[in-house]
């Protein structure tokens, strides 16, 4: 029963041109950049060769459905997902706090960082280095006006350069037989090699893109942008420099007039670009290059990016053709995408549970759970959440190596993929009006993609219990 108050009805705005609106797709081409293709695939791929880079086509088309479809939930109503699931699955928000910060507290990039660091400078510990970079996101994320645009202004410029910079080895670095495997490795559909770890697979397979639960926090960085209806919900401003701004707590509604149909088409034209464009063709040319690369220069020289050196030793990549000064370079390169990836999952974390927080402590059916927090602003709880996050991280940092950290990450977060997905498929079909729900073959991709991460994460299972 939807105990949360009916939602507001508004103009929907106007959209701008798609050039100003671009961004979220830059942020979760960056959180790929640095999960995924930077330490995941690479691993894999030099395992057990290129023929699995189809594995890596499918997740990341997954996602782009996936994220243009928490999208269009976003720009409708200017509500997350967790908001209205919340309406409709009242015991949704425990579940959802509790799987978040068990997908996304491990310090796995802060580890990743500091034996990257480490290997650039030569002097200190993997351990300072990594407390070092977690210091450093609350200092930026601090010393911004709004959180969202501080976030995505240092990813226009890491991504982009970085993204260039492997154009330009990859030239050098590979040659027409490497080409050659990619294409068969892209279009060898249905092959799995014998002795591969089924949770390093899934893991690669979820950070091919976001991943996991980071697809439905799009929604939130979206709402954060004021696209569509999230224009009217406010944005989290920096408590200490910025002026408050009022945020709802539920979203808003717009009557399908021909005006508002036309603006709406012109809003998933956007998102079509932000996600098709910038976030999956990108993104893939980027997942590929780097796993090409990765296969073509350490392969010859017997090495496996693993264990704290995942990301170091992929440093020979730019090094076999420029020597210390192209070791050194992947290296600054490496650091800027990591601790980018860092810096957003940490974000999408706090933005997530402050979000769920912030809702539930002021409607709904869980308002007596959540009532401590109802004197917070949403500013005030997204501040104070990410300094615990980053503290616990700290905490955490001893426990583990980078590659298994991101591994748990990756199958939990296949493992939440499984159970949202279906969800997402039902409340975009049944409390979107008619003409702004899904056609035909998104709704049949969305219950293609459920099948194939309940799939997957039955295979994880059934490994576990061997």
């Amino acid at each position: 029963m939807d105990t949360f108050p009916s939602l507001e009805q508004r103009e929907l705005p106007e959209p701008p041109h798609w050039s100003k609106a671009i961004g979220v797709g830059i942020v979760v081409m960056g959180l790929a950049m640095g999960t995924g293709e930077l330490i995941l695939w690479p691993h894999l791929v030099t395992k057990h060769g290129l023929d699995l880079l189809w594995l890596a086509l499918v997740g990341i088309s997954c996602q782009y459905v996936l994220n243009k479809e928490v999208a269009r939930h976003a720009i409708a109503t200017g509500e997350g997902f967790f908001t209205t699931s919340a309406r409709f699955f009242r015991w949704s928000p425990y579940f959802w706090l509790v799987a978040a910060i068990l997908l996304y507290i491990w310090p796995g990039w802060a580890s990743a960082i500091g034996t990257t660091l480490l290997e650039l400078f030569g002097f200190g510990s993997h351990y300072l280095w990594s407390f070092v970079a977690l210091g450093l996101v609350l200092v930026l994320t601090f010393s911004g006006h709004v959180a969202y645009r501080m976030l995505e202004r240092s990813l226009k410029v890491t991504v982009p350069a970085f993204f260039v910079i492997l154009v330009v080895i990859s030239f050098v670095n590979l040659g027409w037989e490497d080409v050659l495997a990619v294409a068969r490795g892209v279009t060898r559909f249905g092959y799995i090699p014998d002795g591969v770890d089924f949770n390093v697979l899934l893991g690669a397979i979820v950070f091919a893109g976001a991943g996991g639960m980071l697809n439905l926090c799009v929604g939130l960085w979206y709402r954060d942008k004021q696209i569509g209806m999230g224009k009217y919900v406010g944005r989290i401003v920096n408590p200490i420099t910025g002026r408050q701004e009022a945020a709802a707590a539920t979203g808003y509604t717009f009557a399908l007039t021909p005006e508002n149909l036309q603006r709406w088409r012109g809003w998933m034209r956007y998102i079509n670009i932000d996600q098709g464009l910038i976030f999956w063709l990108l993104g893939f040319i980027t997942l590929v290059l780097l796993s090409a690369n990765a296969h073509a220069v350490l392969v010859p020289r017997g090495l496996v990016p693993e264990g704290f050196a995942v990301a170091v030793v992929q440093a020979h990549i730019f090094g076999d053709q420029w020597g210390i000064v192209g070791y050194k370079l992947f290296l600054v390169m490496a650091f800027l995408m990591l601790f980018s990836v860092m810096w957003t999952v940490i974000d999408a974390l706090t933005r997530m549970v402050s979000d769920i927080v912030y809702t539930n402590s002021r409607a709904g059916g869980n308002q007596r759970a959540f009532r401590v927090f109802s004197r917070l602003s949403l500013s005030q709880l997204y501040y104070g959440v990410i300094t615990v996050v980053v503290l616990l991280g700290a905490l955490l940092l001893p426990m583990k190596q980078p590659l298994v950290l991101l591994t748990i990450s990756g199958v939990l977060g296949g493992l939440s993929m499984a159970v949202y997905t279906p969800m997402l498929l039902y409340l975009n079909n049944t409390k979107l009006e008619r003409e702004i729900r899904p056609g035909i073959i998104t709704n049949i991709l969305l219950a293609c993609i459920s099948v194939f991460f309940i799939f997957f994460a039955y295979k994880v299972i059934e490994q576990v219990a061997r």
